[in-house]
């Protein structure tokens, strides 16, 4: 008999579920409809830990970073960069973001405005 937990799945069905992972702060910008208007389907649901770091490297870099499952694509028009302004990184940010996605295998990390500039 096996003694491994199953793989937790962290796919997004809606809007962003608290209770399975780190909500990321850009998330806490958005008013609760203005989420469920957004594909969510793209998105990756980072454990706390790495929800934790995310937030962290954001804060550090002044900006807020959010996490996508690498071949992804949100349904046209709908997806959270119709929305806001992606941030402009300067070389040595742009290194700190890949090197934070060279730990999270699969997932491409999007930075964004701080504060958000919406479209």
């Amino acid at each position: 008999m096996s003694t491994q937990k199953p793989q937790e799945t962290r796919e997004v069905t809606g809007v962003w579920p608290d209770t399975r992972g780190g909500r990321l702060p850009i998330l806490d910008q958005f008013e609760a409809c203005e989420l469920a208007e957004i594909d969510t389907s793209e998105w990756y649901v980072p454990s706390a830990d790495e929800g934790r770091q995310l937030a962290q490297a954001g804060d550090r870099l002044g900006v807020y970073l959010m996490a996508y499952r690498a071949r992804h694509e949100a349904e046209v028009g709908r997806g959270l960069c119709n929305r806001i302004v992606a941030a402009r990184l300067d070389p040595a940010a742009l290194d700190e973001i890949l090197e934070i996605e060279s730990a999270f295998p699969d997932v491409a990390i999007v930075a964004y405005d701080r504060p958000l500039r919406r479209r």
